[in-house]
C-alpha cells in the first residue's frame, strides 16, 4: 500500500513536471469582416515543424514545448493576409484574419491553336507506396516540382495516384501552388483556396481535381502540393503512389513546417492548356 503511494506521487510529479514544460494555446480564428470562424487555418511555428489546423469551427489547440517561449506563432491561409503573435503571453484569444483582395490575372485571348498537355509524374511503382498519416491534428503535405518551359499555361485539372485500398471516404484534400526556388517548394504562387473532398475510387488508383473553372494561369516552373487536411476525429491515413526514377519530390508532416526531400518522385501531374 505504501509503495503504490509513492508511485502515486511520483506519477502526479511527473505529469505536473511534463505539463510545466509546455505552453498550451487554444483560440478561435475568425473573418475580420464578416466575423465567420476560418477552417483549415495552418498555424504554427514557421520553419520548427510544431503545428496544427484549425477545425471546421475556426478552434485550434496546440501545446508546444517552452523552449519555444520566445517564438512566434505564425497564423496563415492562402485567402487572408498572415498574422504573427508571440507565443509569450499567449491566451486563449479570438484572432482576426484580413481577407486579401483577389486581383484577377489579365486572360489573352488568342486565335493560335490550343494545345494539351500532361506532365508531372504519370505512373507508379506496384510496389512502392508512401504512406501520409496526419497526426495531432495537422497537415501532411506532398509537392512535385512541374517543368513548364517558359510559357503561360492554364492549369486544367490536378491528378495524384492513391492506391485502392486506402480508405478516403471523407478525406479532404487542399491544392497548393508554390514557387519553385533552388529546386524546392517556397512561397505559394496561387492565392485561391482550392479544398475538395476526394470522389470515391472505382478502377484506377487516379483521383482527378477539375480545376478548369479555377482560371489557374502560371509562367514559371512550379511545385503543386497536395495538402491532406486531418478530420479531427481519427488519423487520415492513404497510401499515395510515388516512383523511384523521378526526383523533385518533397513533403512535410506539419503546418508551416520545414519540407524533406523525397528519394523518388509522387505520382502527381497536372494537366495544362497552353
Amino acid at each position: 500500500m505504501k509503495n503504490s503511494f509513492y508511485t502515486f506521487i511520483l506519477l502526479q510529479l511527473l505529469t505536473f513536471q511534463s505539463h510545466s514544460q509546455t505552453i498550451e494555446m487554444n483560440g478561435t480564428i475568425i473573418d475580420s469582416e464578416t466575423k465567420d470562424p476560418i477552417e483549415f487555418v495552418n498555424i504554427g511555428i514557421l520553419n520548427k515543424n510544431m503545428g496544427t489546423i484549425s477545425n471546421l469551427k475556426g478552434k485550434f489547440d496546440l501545446s508546444v514545448s517552452k523552449k519555444f517561449s520566445n517564438d512566434s506563432l505564425t497564423i496563415s491561409h492562402v485567402s487572408y493576409y498572415t498574422l504573427k503573435i508571440p507565443i509569450k503571453g499567449f491566451k486563449n484569444q479570438m484572432i482576426r484574419l484580413e481577407p486579401k483582395t483577389n486581383e484577377l490575372s489579365e486572360v489573352i485571348v488568342s486565335n493560335k491553336k490550343i494545345k494539351n498537355k500532361k506532365i508531372g509524374v504519370k505512373s507508379y511503382s506496384r510496389f512502392l507506396s508512401m504512406r501520409v498519416v496526419s497526426k495531432d491534428n495537422d497537415i501532411v503535405e506532398v509537392a512535385q516540382r512541374i517543368n513548364i518551359a517558359n510559357k503561360e499555361i492554364k492549369v486544367k485539372a490536378v491528378n495524384f495516384a492513391i492506391r485502392k485500398w486506402s480508405k478516403i471516404d471523407g478525406v479532404k484534400i487542399r491544392i497548393n501552388f508554390y514557387e519553385n526556388r533552388d529546386n524546392a517548394p517556397q512561397t505559394k504562387i496561387v492565392l485561391k483556396n482550392i479544398v475538395a473532398e476526394l470522389p470515391t475510387q472505382e478502377d484506377s488508383d487516379w483521383i482527378r481535381i477539375d480545376l478548369n473553372d479555377k482560371d489557374i494561369y502560371i509562367s514559371q516552373d512550379f511545385f503543386i502540393g497536395i495538402e491532406f487536411i486531418p478530420n479531427f476525429e481519427n488519423p487520415t491515413i492513404v497510401d499515395l503512389g510515388g516512383i523511384l526514377t523521378k526526383g523533385k519530390g518533397y513533403y512535410r508532416e506539419n503546418s508551416l513546417g520545414n519540407w524533406s526531400k523525397l528519394n523518388g518522385g509522387a505520382s502527381i501531374n497536372v494537366e495544362i492548356e497552353y
